[in-house]
């Protein structure tokens, strides 16, 4: 179970995760976190980190409620609702100091290559040239697919538990990816006030897509959507088109589609594009900016960015990575899939790891033949090797078993 809330210890004396939540002890755990304030509580997660937790006020009310303690995500269990990844687990190690920060509240401020006010003139500049300028070093700024590799992860849309099954649909990753956007900020506001999320006719959703891109209209920023690429069709999703093709688009304003930026996408999510024409879901970010006098709302999109979903809606990078998901999730294993962000192709970190082995254990999915990256191939075997011993990660050559009739069993469950 995934965000789990365990006992804790205040001055000394364990809480169950029932007094922490239970209406009938809100005003004695109130009284308790108030007497404690300018402490700190210790989690009781499985754990053998520190597991520290802040005691803070509320913005909004005269409570109080525990945060984890910036960069300390990773010292929680998995499970742990106060769990983050290691940076170094995943691409988020290629950012430079500075462009994610974590409060001692929870929060996330990050700095995006756009930022979200209209007339902020560092905005104007274009997001993948941000990326390019500084490849191979550590990234200055967060793409829109690095946005929404964050969202994701903190969502905890990344990670899978065989006790998930049946409970992971449209409405609650939506639900999930609200929730992130509220503790995430950037151009100094939150996230949540400008993003756009799927919905279907006449909704609750629809309703608060209209009142966002309505205030954010009257405030010259720029929205943030993310839904799913509506089913593909031949008919109407040709080579060139003029609207992006949403799933649930309901109080959205229509998403003009300009000719570069659609180029653009279409160069750097080849990928992408091929496996959602063959029926695979895929999700889609976008940046745009309304218009301003027309009738009806419409934004003409600025930045768009996908990413390859499977059924469970676990980010894949590639064909192979979707097959060794699938038979994790019916092999029913527990795993998480780290998201690569903006990070160099020489960051190194796994594909998936297991979560039910004991210890995190890294599998690696290699997919090519070509000397570059049999040469990268080599790289990272002895980085593995030496992280984790030859027994210590999991490997599938792809490359020679491209029908998977080979694939090595899984290390077994702890």
């Amino acid at each position: 179970m995934l965000n789990r809330r365990y006992s804790v210890l205040v001055s000394g004396k364990r809480y169950s995760s029932e007094f922490q939540t239970d209406q009938q002890y809100a005003r004695s755990w109130k009284i308790i976190l108030e007497k404690a304030y300018g402490t700190h509580a210790i989690c009781q997660c499985p754990s053998n980190g520190s597991r520290k937790l802040s005691i803070k006020r509320r913005e909004d009310s005269d409570g109080f409620h525990l945060a984890r303690f910036a960069g300390t995500g990773h010292e929680h269990s998995n499970e742990c609702r106060y769990y983050a990844p290691a940076p170094e687990r995943s691409g988020m190690q290629g950012y430079a100091a500075g462009v994610v920060e974590e409060g001692e509240d929870g929060s996330i401020r990050v700095r995006l290559a756009r930022g979200i006010r209209v007339q902020d003139p560092r905005s104007e500049g274009c997001e993948s040239d941000s990326v390019k300028r500084s490849a191979g070093k550590s990234k200055p700024a967060m793409t829109l697919l690095g946005l929404l590799h964050l969202l994701w992860s903190e969502s905890r849309l990344s990670t899978w538990y065989p006790a998930m099954e049946g409970k992971r649909n449209s409405s609650i990753v939506n639900y999930a990816l609200l929730q992130a956007a509220e503790r995430v900020s950037a151009s100094r506001m939150k996230l949540s006030e400008v993003l756009l999320l799927a919905a279907q006719k006449d909704s609750k959703g629809a309703a608060r897509n209209q009142a966002i891109a309505k205030s954010a209209l009257s405030r010259d920023l720029r929205l943030v959507s993310i839904s799913p690429l509506a089913r593909y069709s031949p008919e109407r999703h040709s080579e060139h088109m003029s609207r992006l093709p949403i799933a649930g688009p309901f109080g959205m304003p229509m998403l003009n589609l300009p000719s570069t930026v659609w180029a653009t996408a279409a160069r750097r999510f080849e990928r992408e594009l091929s496996a959602w024409r063959r029926g695979s879901r895929v999700i889609s970010i976008a940046q745009f900016t309304q218009r301003k006098g027309d009738s009806f709302l419409q934004g003409d999109v600025v930045e768009l960015a996908l990413m390859q979903v499977s059924e469970r809606w676990i980010p894949v990078d590639s064909d192979y990575e979707g097959v060794i998901e699938g038979k994790l999730h019916a092999a029913g294993r527990s795993f998480d899939k780290p998201l690569r962000y903006d990070a160099d192709e020489s960051e190194v970190f796994p594909d998936f790891w297991l979560l039910d082995t004991g210890k995190d254990f890294p599998l690696e999915v290699f997919g090519m033949s070509t000397p570059a990256y049999l040469e990268r191939k080599d790289i990272k075997t002895a980085w593995y090797n030496r992280e984790y011993g030859g027994e210590g990660w999991w490997s599938w050559n792809a490359a020679v078993d491209p029908k998977g009739k080979n694939i090595p069993p899984f290390p077994p469950k702890s």
